[in-house]
């Protein structure tokens, strides 16, 4: 989405390209991503926060959540220049997110949790994915 995001304003900023693009983004946060926050929220810190020492990082993964919600949230009523500079403000916090998870949550998960305690996290994290109707991937 992020890379998307910053195509489209570099191809065509026009007011009705970026009302366009605000309604892809929302799409998108509503059906996949404000889900995957919930799961995330729900199952998986939780989880990590009993058997990993990583709660600053988790609770500034959560801002993250909040910080997206709350620029989606602002996309329908914001003028087109203030759209603009959100939907670029949004792909790059939602980057900055991925990369954090990637780089820093996933490495802990990888270096403090053996075999089976990635199979448990993993079938916490399935289960609460079903329970919401999502579908399930598979990190490990």
């Amino acid at each position: 989405m992020a890379v998307l995001i910053d195509r489209y304003l570099k191809v065509d900023p026009t007011p009705e390209r970026l009302a366009e693009i605000a309604g892809k983004v929302a799409g998108f946060a509503e059906k996949e991503l404000f889900p995957h926050f919930q799961v995330e929220e729900t199952a998986l810190f939780p989880a990590l926060r009993e058997v990993l020492d990583s709660d600053p990082l988790i609770d500034e993964l959560i801002a993250h959540h909040r910080n997206m919600e709350e620029m989606v949230g602002r996309l329908a009523d914001s003028s087109p220049r203030e759209r603009a500079s959100l939907l670029r403000e949004f792909g790059a916090s939602l980057r900055r997110h991925i990369r954090m998870e990637e780089v820093e949550l996933f490495r802990q998960i990888g270096g403090q949790l053996d075999e089976t305690g990635r199979e448990e996290l993993g079938r916490k994290v399935d289960e609460a994915a079903r329970t919401m109707g999502l579908t399930v991937h598979r990190l490990w």
